[in-house]
Parts: C-alpha cells; sequence; structure tokens
C-alpha cells in the first residue's frame, strides 16, 4: 500500500488561516487603515414592544472580507479572501462592481501574497 500523496499546502488552508495571514501582513502597513468586515444578522428581543426585531451589521450582503483606507489618498482598498477553491459569489460580484463605480480598489485574492501584490496595485492608482 502507497502512502497518500500530500497535498499541497496552500490547496488545504481554509480561508479563515488565509484571512488572518493577511491582516497581519496588510495590518502592519502604516499607511493601511485595516478593518475586518463581517457581514450578517442577529435577532434581539425588544422588551418594550415585547417583540424580537433583526439587526444586520457589516457593510451589507456581498462586501469584501477586508475593508481599508489607504493614506493620504483616502482610498478605499478592498479584498475578497478565497480559499484555493473558493469562488466568488453573485451578490459578491455585484458588491465589488459597485465600489469600483465609486473609486474603490477591490480584489479576490488567495494568500498573504496575492494580498501583497494587490495593495501595491492600489497604490499605484490602478
Amino acid at each position: 500500500m502507497t502512502a497518500p500523496k500530500p497535498r499541497h499546502p496552500a490547496a488545504s488552508k481554509p480561508e479563515a488561516a488565509i484571512l488572518r495571514e493577511i491582516m497581519v501582513a496588510i495590518g502592519s502597513e502604516p499607511d493601511v487603515l485595516l478593518m475586518r468586515n463581517q457581514v450578517g444578522a442577529v435577532e434581539r428581543f425588544d422588551e418594550r414592544t415585547n417583540s424580537t426585531r433583526v439587526e444586520r451589521y457589516g457593510l451589507g450582503v456581498g462586501s469584501a472580507d477586508l475593508v481599508a483606507i489607504l493614506a493620504p489618498s483616502g482610498r478605499w482598498f478592498c479584498l475578497e479572501v478565497k480559499s484555493s477553491t473558493g469562488r466568488v459569489e453573485p451578490e459578491q460580484t455585484k458588491w465589488h462592481e459597485r465600489a469600483r463605480r465609486f473609486g474603490a480598489f477591490v480584489a479576490v485574492v488567495r494568500s498573504a501574497d496575492e494580498a501583497r501584490e494587490a495593495l501595491a496595485r492600489a497604490r499605484r492608482g490602478e
């Protein structure tokens, strides 16, 4: 019996691990104000009305995982983080296109190296 072939390390890395690596790599840049954008909703009970209501958080459905502001320009720098096999959903594509129309830089990245390359492109004004 032969041993199973090892998978490429990047191929098996979960999106959450890639996201953390990118936050460390990009978050330490002095001209980048980096924020994690978590999107979702939670039900809250309102004692005054004796009912529940849904409170939404984040920048909206499809918005990028990481959002930053670049100094000194103030340009938005947004990264959609995916694993090596992850796919961009239609809602994400729609949000990315809308953000670009307003001047944001948006990229889909699968590693900290790709995130650094995207940051270099954004700094050049691409």
